[in-house]
């Protein structure tokens, strides 16, 4: 057996390796005899055809199968005695071989580099929040919004009312395609009809009539109406305010409270709200950790992961429409991955059943129904080696996080998910 490493490809490596033909003779003979057991030929008992016929039939096929299973059997020999780390599976070239004949094969294979993990001299901003009594009003108030009702009023309509109203338009004196609508329903602001009739209908009362005039975006849906004026025939038939409900034990039921106690639904936002936040911090802190890793190492990259990695990203609409230089982020997730599997592959980091399952019940939480989520994603045998290495990615980013310097910076929550306060909605707007 001969290694070799190309000058111009330091993580190849060529495997060259010669079978004695005793040996390849011995693996022919023994598929031959094994064959020639189960053979059928007109004439002769099972097992008792002439070696001869037995040749002629499947000396081809048992050469084919003596060599396959030399090869893997001497392929594998060389990895453990040499103690490669194929990147994945070797490129065999047969260069000679035959019956009373030398097998000689070599094979190519990629190996991972070998280097030393470094942990930089950086420091990590890790914030902190403490959720606030202001905090969970706020989530309060933006449920409140969500589940808002609409009361018809007399007066004016303005931004946020719901009004239904009848319009016509014409350009020309021609009707407008679609132009032509009763009891249409659009809440001001919303931006569901044109700037132009919205303004229009802001200030309007029920059973008032207006004429507006109406030009057309130049990248207008409808080509034909794109870039032209128009004139719209508005007829306002009711005006509508939002209303919000009170944060009382009819809301809370509605939210999934049994007893309506409202101290418990206050708590149980002030709980989801600290896992969102501490979620974020997470990620925040895994971010900055990635990045440091990413900038601090520079190993020789296997030609066949950047490759891999590559395609996955093509694969994927969302990187791909970006615009950005797809074989720059390949290799950044190259380098990214090979860090990360060296310190777990020496620091015997591994992933428990109890782990992945803690990962997955962590994304089911978000689901309506969390336990047909766990079973859908443990079905799918890819998802939960994705599963895995979530869980391999967390203790590495925590091994870097005991060993890089790291400053606390209490923030709000707001200040966190990166919202302005937003004001308190009263209970009888």
């Amino acid at each position: 057996m001969r290694i070799s490493i190309p000058e111009a490809a330091p993580l190849e490596r060529h495997i060259s390796v010669t079978i004695p033909a005793r040996e390849v003779e011995s693996e022919v003979s023994q598929r031959l005899r094994s064959k020639a057991r189960s053979a059928r030929f007109p004439g002769f008992r099972p097992g008792k055809a002439p070696i001869a016929l037995i040749e002629r039939h499947y000396g081809s096929d048992a050469l084919m199968e003596a060599f396959d299973h030399l090869i893997n059997a001497h392929y594998s020999q060389a990895v453990r005695e040499e103690s490669l780390r194929p990147v994945g599976q070797p490129e065999v070239q047969v260069e000679k071989g035959g019956r009373g004949e030398d097998l000689v094969f070599t094979a190519v294979i990629e190996v991972y580099p070998e280097f030393e993990p470094q942990v930089p001299d950086a420091t990590v901003i890790r914030k902190s929040v403490e959720v606030t009594d202001a905090d969970v009003d706020a989530t309060l108030d933006i449920m409140r919004q969500q589940r808002r009702f609409y009361v018809p009023v007399e007066r004016a309509a303005q931004s946020e009312d719901r009004v239904i109203v009848d319009f016509q338009g014409t350009m020309d004196g021609t009707p407008v395609p679609g132009g032509d609508v009763t009891d249409y329903s659009v809440v001001l602001g919303s931006g569901r009809l044109l700037p132009d009739i919205e303004q229009g209908l802001s200030g309007m009362s029920v059973g008032e009539e207006k004429q507006v005039s109406v030009r057309f975006p130049d990248g207008y849906h409808t080509p034909e109406l794109a870039g032209k004026a128009a004139q719209f025939h508005l007829q306002v038939k009711e005006v509508a305010a939002p209303q919000w409900p009170e944060v009382d034990a009819a809301f809370a039921r509605a939210l999934g409270i049994e007893d309506g106690e409202v101290a418990v639904l206050r708590q149980e936002v002030r709980e989801n709200l600290e896992r969102e936040a501490q979620r974020i911090i997470r990620g925040q802190v895994k971010t900055q950790i990635l990045e440091l890793i990413a900038e601090s190492h520079h190993p020789d990259l296997p030609k066949q992961m950047v490759q891999r990695e590559l395609e996955r990203l093509r694969k994927d609409a969302d990187v791909a429409t970006n615009g950005g230089d797809l074989d720059a982020l390949a290799r950044r997730r190259v380098v990214l991955g090979l860090v990360m599997s060296e310190i777990a592959r020496r620091e015997n980091f591994w992933a428990s059943p109890a782990e992945v399952t803690q990962v997955i019940q962590d994304m089911a939480v978000q689901y309506e129904e969390p336990e047909q989520f766990v079973s859908w994603y443990r079905s799918k045998p890819e998802q939960m080696e994705e599963a895995e290495a979530m869980v391999l990615e967390g203790k590495v980013v925590a091994w870097f996080l005991e060993r890089v310097k790291v400053t606390d910076e209490p923030v709000s929550f707001n200040q966190l998910i990166g919202r302005a306060p937003a004001a308190a909605v009263s209970a009888d707007s």
